[in-house]
């Protein structure tokens, strides 16, 4: 049949209009005959409809004479493509995903698509693949990323190939809009003076204070300000040089590799400064043993200072949060705050902006006097 030309059948069931065509199987007798939706009737028409199916038959090269010779070729399947993409592209990527990526594989991704061909790996496989994710209890936000790496990982693929980049229309879970804990600036200072108090069981004395003042007041992510160096800061022009960052106790470059000099204020260098008195060289924020400092034990303090505060507490990444929404909210220009703090696109930016109702209680009531004192133009 496959040598033959065929257009393949379309009929309406319900408002759908369905098509099937027929496909020789290598080394079977008898063929398949699937079954596609088109589209509904209020949308196309029926001459439409077997446009469409003739467009998915041509697609397919299942007109072409030279089909069944394609089909003897075995299909390339998902588990040697994760065995290609883990071989040679996996490697050149950030540590974090190194040590990540097998894991994600081979729990959510192996099991379900491993077997597959590709060819085979159409929208309904991936909603069943999703459904299957959100059934294990997964929140959304993780059901997202591991449809990132599926897509990746399959377009890699493509790309080596030459061939196109490849589309499915995932039904993917709503991820609720919460707004993420952010530190005010008033909260910012508290913490920061507070933290001068911690107890300094087994850990460097009075480091605490320099460390949240500096995530603070410059918005680093808490790998870039651990992995800060001596050679790093430049006291003269009031800039940090951020060069790498601590993942798991190992110093590794920064998210994206991207360097960047981040400009923070005289009073931060100072603190600095003092911290330090004669070193010149190595990190300037270490363990009592030398090595990195790791989030929990920065965390640890958090909890402590915020419950001597008595305000909500929060993990180092809600200092990056209220550092871009002290910039964005005092008007500093969007393309400075992102090369301050490292992001690549608007819209990261805009889901760490946070603004506290009095202050934009206040704006308004600034905007609304404005107003009355601007003169009002009449024209006839």
């Amino acid at each position: 049949m496959s040598k033959r030309y065929q257009r393949g059948s379309v009929r309406l069931i319900g408002n759908v209009w369905k098509g099937r065509y027929w496909v020789d199987v290598p080394g079977e007798e008898k063929r398949k005959h699937p079954q596609v939706d088109l589209g509904t009737k209020p949308e196309m028409t029926k001459l439409a409809a077997k446009k469409k199916l003739e467009e998915i038959i041509g697609r397919l090269g299942l007109n072409k004479s030279n089909f069944l010779e394609r089909l003897e070729v075995p299909a390339v399947t998902f588990n040697q493509v994760c065995d290609a993409w883990e071989s040679k592209r996996l490697p050149q990527l950030a540590l974090s995903t190194r040590t990540e990526a097998p894991g994600q594989l081979a729990m959510h991704l192996r099991p379900f698509f491993g077997a597959m061909p590709l060819e085979t790996i159409k929208t309904a496989s991936v909603n069943d693949w999703i459904a299957g994710l959100v059934k294990l209890g997964l929140e959304p936000k993780t059901v997202h990323n591991k449809w990132k790496y599926f897509r990746g990982i399959m377009n890699w693929y493509a790309r080596r190939m030459d061939e196109s980049k490849r589309q499915w229309h995932p039904d993917l879970p709503h991820i609720p809009d919460v707004e993420r804990r952010w530190y005010t600036p008033a909260e910012m200072l508290q913490i920061i003076e507070i933290s001068a108090q911690y107890p300094a069981w087994g850990q460097v004395k009075g480091q605490y204070r320099p460390l949240f003042r500096l995530d603070a007041f410059s918005g680093l992510r808490s790998g870039e300000v651990t992995a800060v160096h001596v050679e790093d800061l430049d006291f003269e022009t009031k800039r940090i040089h951020v060069q790498r960052s601590i993942y798991k106790g190992v110093e590794v470059e920064t998210k994206g590799k991207r360097r960047r000099k981040v400009f923070v204020d005289s009073i931060t260098m100072q603190m600095l400064q003092e911290f330090l008195g004669d070193r010149t060289t190595g990190r300037v924020f270490n363990s009592r043993t030398g090595s990195p400092i790791n989030n929990q034990q920065l965390n640890i303090v958090l909890r402590w200072a915020t419950k001597k505060l008595e305000i909500k507490t929060g993990t180092m990444h809600a200092f990056r949060h209220g550092r871009i929404s002290l910039l964005r909210g005092n008007g500093v220009m969007d393309k400075i705050v992102q090369e301050q703090v490292g992001h690549q696109d608007l819209k990261t930016t805009d889901g760490y902006t946070h603004m506290e109702a009095a202050s934009i209680s206040a704006m308004m009531e600034k905007l609304a006097v404005s107003c009355t004192q601007t003169p009002t133009l009449y024209t006839n």
